[in-house]
């Protein structure tokens, strides 16, 4: 990723996962707004299916989520190894650009389950992943501590270039 400052790093790190987050939150509210007014109608009645579902749904976040987490953290201990701190900022996009994409993948997947029982366990489980999406949320303190960054570069991260500017 090209960027001219840390600021713009930023600038265009959180458009990035805004922008993820609001689709993602679109695409759910508008079913759910379908579903209350009528439009849309549950295509699943059963409820033993419904409750295979919403647990089968539930294991496969949390398994997909520990895999993701786990593959992350390998690639953070890697990249903070890595001299420079251009380098380690541009291997952190594509780090979280990796974390986020896989929750919005999860949370339309949570839509999808949502359209197909209409059951209120989806919602709940879109709202925990939304707090999952704020906690991972990459903030210059997170990346500054994700990236093990010491001294000026971590001063440097944390202001966002603030504290070197005459």
């Amino acid at each position: 990723m090209n960027f001219s400052s840390l600021k713009e790093y930023f600038y265009r790190l959180y458009n990035a996962c805004l922008l993820r987050l609001l689709f993602a939150m679109g695409v759910f509210l508008l079913i759910y707004y379908l579903s209350l007014s009528g439009s849309i109608s549950p295509y699943i009645w059963d409820e033993s299916l419904v409750d295979f579902l919403r647990f089968t749904y539930l294991a496969l976040i949390l398994i997909t989520l520990t895999i993701v987490h786990l593959e992350i953290y390998k690639r953070l201990k890697h990249h903070s190894q890595v001299v420079g701190l251009g380098k380690k900022l541009d291997l952190y996009y594509l780090v979280v650009q990796t974390r986020m994409k896989t929750i919005l993948v999860i949370s339309l997947f949570l839509a999808a389950g949502f359209f197909f029982t209409g059951h209120e366990s989806f919602t709940l489980y879109f709202g925990g992943m939304i707090g999952w999406f704020l906690f991972q949320w990459p903030t210059p303190k997170t990346v500054s501590r994700q990236l093990k960054l010491r001294g000026d570069e971590r001063t440097m991260v944390i202001t966002k270039g603030d504290a070197f500017e005459f």
